[in-house]
């Protein structure tokens, strides 16, 4: 087996593992806080504890990405890994709210294995087989976030929350493990120079797919990352009964959503550009949102949360691999850290803004909240699209107009 299919099929597993051990604390992150605290603002905590994380990856990530660059990716992806088993004990050893957003935030410090381990498939495959490599990587970290509510609903009811986070230590842990022993970096002379962060600043807004990139990711995770900390509580609200294996698996619809359908995304982008299904995209995740503020039941809800998944399964592929084929080798990494950067940004806003209205107007209207971010990411995107199209009818080199659409 050629070492990039070896490479992929090791790093392809332990992101699922990985999404998987990150996903099992969805479904019970705010039922969690409720047991260390039942007289605390559960949903002001729970939008507490998903920010975070991303205000700290806010900074670091870019940093990694740097340095990955620089010293290869590999020893990102094993640095990821071994620091995030850490966290998780920790977030199972929290009695306090506050315990769990100080762990939240340190893990936002040390993450970034699923980043680092796209970069070092995307910079160690062919060029041709890049995109479909990517694609492919999305797809099993979509599957783990499909497993991992499911499988951390299931252990709390049986084990309870504590143990269940022990348990994504352990997964992460051997997964990493497993990198160390069998994933394989080519030294290549594509590996970075030095440069200063202002440069590297400026090479991504200077840059039309950096640009497209980080408004598709940042709008992605708003829409997704706002509903996140509450879906438990409001699945509640449906139907008072529900149970946890229930509300794990309405988790898992947008990431079974995310696997049937995002190489296909990724094969239409190829086809006809990538602004095709990003735009798509946006706009039918903004419409679905907003439908599901009229949604009665839980079967409903999951009908229409499963839309969605179809919709905004379009969108971090498509982004992954502009990437992939459309930025230099050696700004990889570094260009992906800015990816996760815009990604932390939206994580931060949105549950921020999500657990304020929640809390204000009703979790109901946190819906209706990422309905309006998803149809004004795609309407600021048409813009920018649109712009870039009139910029490539003009005689530009391939730095100046790295070729979005085609």
């Amino acid at each position: 087996m050629p070492f990039y299919k070896r490479n992929l099929l090791v790093l392809s597993i332990t992101i699922f593992l990985t999404t998987c051990s990150w996903n099992q604390i969805s479904p019970f992150l705010s039922l969690y806080i409720e047991s260390m605290d039942a007289t605390a603002n559960i949903a002001r905590w729970s939008g507490l504890a998903f920010a975070a994380h991303f205000v700290s990856a806010f900074f670091a990530q870019p940093l990694w990405g740097k340095l990955g660059d620089r010293i290869g990716r590999k020893a990102m992806v094993m640095r990821a890994g071994f620091g995030l088993t850490v966290i998780y004990f920790g977030l199972g050893m929290s009695t306090q709210p506050w315990h769990l957003v100080a762990w939240r935030f340190a893990n936002g410090i040390l993450s970034g294995f699923i980043p680092s381990a796209i970069t070092l498939i995307a910079t160690n495959t062919p060029e041709d087989l890049a995109a479909g490599a990517v694609a492919i990587a999305q797809s099993f970290s979509a599957a783990g976030a499909m497993v991992g509510p499911v499988l951390g609903g299931i252990l709390a009811g049986i084990f309870g929350y504590r143990l269940s986070l022990k348990v994504s230590g352990i997964i992460l842990f051997v997964g990493t493990l497993a990198v160390g022993l069998l994933v394989r970096e080519e030294q290549t002379d594509a590996l970075a120079e030095r440069s200063s962060i202002k440069e590297d600043l400026q090479i991504v807004f200077d840059s039309r797919v950096m640009q497209v990139v980080m408004i598709t990711i940042m709008s992605a995770n708003i829409l997704t990352l706002s509903v996140t900390p509450t879906l438990t509580l409001y699945l509640r609200e449906l139907s008072p009964n529900i149970s946890g294996a229930i509300s794990g698996a309405i988790f898992a619809l947008p990431s079974i959503a995310f696997v049937l359908t995002a190489y296909r995304w990724t094969s239409l982008g190829e086809r006809r550009g990538f602004d095709k299904p990003i735009l798509t995209g946006l706009t039918g995740a903004g419409i679905a949102m907003l439908l599901l503020t009229l949604a009665s039941n839980t079967w409903l809800f999951g009908a229409g949360y499963f839309l969605y998944g179809l919709f905004v399964a379009a969108l971090a592929p498509s982004a992954a691999c502009l990437i992939a084929t459309r930025m230099p080798e050696d700004f990889r990494g570094r260009a992906y850290g800015a990816q996760q950067s815009a990604g932390m940004l939206g994580g931060l806003i949105g549950p921020i803004v999500a657990g304020w209205i929640g809390d204000r107007f009703g979790l109901g209207y946190i819906f209706i909240f990422t309905g309006v971010v998803g149809l004004a990411g795609s309407f600021l995107l048409s813009q920018l699209f649109h712009t870039i199209r009139e910029s490539a009818e003009q005689p530009v080199s391939q730095d100046q107009h790295p070729g979005i659409s085609g």
